[in-house]
């Protein structure tokens, strides 16, 4: 059952695209690298495109509607959209399961750094390569891209900088299908640059960049175009391109349809959708292990749960308080309740690397769970608690928290049930409340909330994709910071891991950043999200992606099995 996504924002939005997108970082030719991971391996029925159909369907279940396209606006950052855009963009770069670059030949023919002092990175384009209206993709579109994401126009509303902040130039090679990149500082993730690249158009201004996107994905490149947005069935469907230049799509479409998350697992049961993310959903995971022709694929998650605080609300902008709060939260019994049933897992305890990188390590130590402590804490910042009473006050004011969380999904619903419980032994009003469609709209991006619970998307790059999470806000610029909390020394340890190709020491800075982002309690990581599909047998290439790219032309069914029997979306299909 598909928990509500957030994509974390790096210069890789679209390096690992996929369901689950890529927690890697591995190097190809001439490049730097930040870390590795243990994990080598997913689970999709791999199978050899002369085994797949030629047709069919795919019905795919997303929990929002998309209310901007622009995967680089901060509106449009979102899992949901990613899915959608993963078949329809170019993107430099291909993810093995093993960590591995490689170019993605359907769009470049070469990708190298042609100088390391100072960084140039020079892109040969594809002379096959064209956007949808014929136009070539060219250097232009480079350059667009680097215009507005580089931070020097606060006009445009990025989701992050973060790369881009980083060049220096972007210049018209030997071509117009040469493109130089020459940065002003050494970026060790230059390999993500550029991913799920957009027409200089959608770029040229602030206005074009923030709302031109708004009601469709636009002119696009892909194995996959847009066709339409249902709005009566919820559902937007892309269909096989014609004007494609690489391998044909297997699928003649896949129809993405807002489904409530709670509703999911049904609808699979029901034959309305082919395949559904169920996370750390226990109930959906014992129940499609029922089901006829239903498969459970699996693979180490790249993502992961947290609860994010608002050091901006009256309460939670002392430092001492959130550290007190956070010392009443029991993070491994949230994470045993929620991973217990579906195989067990430890809990998180660093913000960047994922339990299976090698870089990561417990840093945690300044909020571990210790309900006396955390009473004592909020004694000393004046929230007492006085006889007869279940919860603290100040100067008349109950210690209350606002808890918000999207509607319709299990397991926040659970995690915030047990945070309610929790604090409320240590004398902590917590009211939890939802929201639905607009659960990012209209109360993470703008902040109306104390805490907050969703899950961060991972990329390959596990450092500079995290940046803009934890950034110091410039005023009304966040970023990715919906806790709006963030300092000057986090900023610097950030730009140094991401200003060396020493492997080693990239991951100590980032570490030393970690510490600090702890400190400030800026958000608790609880559990690494279990990368767990359930579909139906027949449908292969696709499933628990772990770190690897989703290769959308080669989605299809099994030959000699039957595809989906949706043809599209329809009203009646709802559920």
């Amino acid at each position: 059952m598909l928990t509500v996504l957030r994509q974390r924002k790096s210069a890789a939005a679209l390096a690992a695209s996929a369901a689950a997108t890529a927690l890697l970082l591995g190097g190809c030719a001439g490049g730097g690298s930040n870390t590795a991971t243990s994990a080598t391996t997913n689970d999709i029925a791999p199978t050899a495109r002369d085994q797949v159909q030629d047709g069919g369907t795919l019905v795919w279940p997303i929990s929002q509607s998309i209310p901007n396209f622009n995967l680089n606006q901060l509106d449009g950052s979102l899992q949901d959209n990613s899915l959608i855009e993963g078949g329809l963009l170019p993107s430099p770069f291909d993810v093995s399961a093993d960590a591995k670059f490689t170019v993605n030949k359907d769009y470049f023919t070469d990708i190298k750094l042609t100088s390391q002092s100072p960084q140039v990175i020079t892109y040969d384009i594809n002379p096959n390569a064209k956007w949808d209206d014929g136009t070539a993709i060219s250097y232009k579109d480079f350059q667009a891209q680097f215009n507005a994401l580089n931070g020097k126009n606060a006009a445009y509303q990025v989701a992050s900088t973060t790369g881009y902040d980083s060049i220096k130039t972007v210049e018209r090679g030997t071509s117009d299908q040469q493109v130089v990149v020459t940065m002003a500082k050494t970026y060790a993730d230059w390999q993500g640059l550029f991913s799920g690249l957009f027409p200089a158009k959608v770029n040229a201004t602030p206005a074009s960049f923030n709302t031109s996107l708004k009601e469709s994905p636009g002119v696009t490149a892909g194995a996959f175009r847009f066709v339409n947005f249902d709005k009566t069935a919820q559902a937007y469907t892309v269909e096989r391109n014609p004007k494609w230049w690489g391998d044909k799509a297997k699928l003649d479409k896949i129809v993405y349809r807002v489904v409530d998350p709670a509703a999911q697992t049904d609808a699979l049961a029901n034959g309305e959708v082919d395949l559904i993310d169920i996370g750390a959903d226990k109930d959906s995971y014992a129940r499609v292990q029922t089901l006829p022709g239903i498969s459970v694929r699996r693979a180490a998650g790249p993502n992961f749960r947290h609860i994010t605080f608002n050091g901006t609300t009256p309460i939670l902008k002392d430092q001492a308080v959130r550290q007190a709060i956070a010392r009443g939260i029991d993070r491994e019994q949230i994470a045993n309740a929620l991973l217990g049933p579906l195989g067990g897992g430890p809990v998180l305890n660093n913000h960047i690397f994922m339990t299976n990188q090698s870089g990561y390590q417990d840093n945690s130590g300044v909020v571990k769970f210790d309900p006396e402590k955390a009473k004592q804490g909020l004694d000393a910042a004046g929230w007492t608690l006085a006889s007869g009473q279940t919860f603290r006050s100040k100067a008349g004011k109950e210690l209350t928290l606002n808890l918000l969380i999207p509607s319709g999904v299990p397991a926040p619903e659970q995690e915030s049930k047990l945070i309610q419980q929790q604090l409320k032994n240590i004398g902590v009003n917590v009211k939890i409340s939802t929201l639905g469609d607009d659960f990012f709209d209209n109360g993470v991006t703008p902040g109306k909330f104390d805490m907050t619970i969703f899950t961060w998307v991972g990329t390959p790059f596990p450092i500079s994709s995290s940046e803009s999470i934890y950034a110091k806000p410039k005023g009304a610029d966040i970023q990715q910071n919906y806790a709006r909390i963030g300092t000057k020394e986090i900023d610097d340890l950030f730009n140094q891991a991401a200003s060396t190709l020493d492997s080693a020491e990239a991951v100590r800075l980032a570490n030393e950043a970690d510490k600090k982002i702890w400190e400030e309690v800026h958000s608790l990581t609880t559990y690494q999200r279990p990368d767990i599909w359930a579909g139906k047998s027949s449908l292969v290439n696709i499933g628990a992606l772990g770190f690897a790219t989703l290769k959308y032309q080669d989605i299809g069914y099994k030959a000699g099995s039957a595809s989906s029997a949706a043809p599209s979306a329809s009203p009646s299909s709802t559920p």
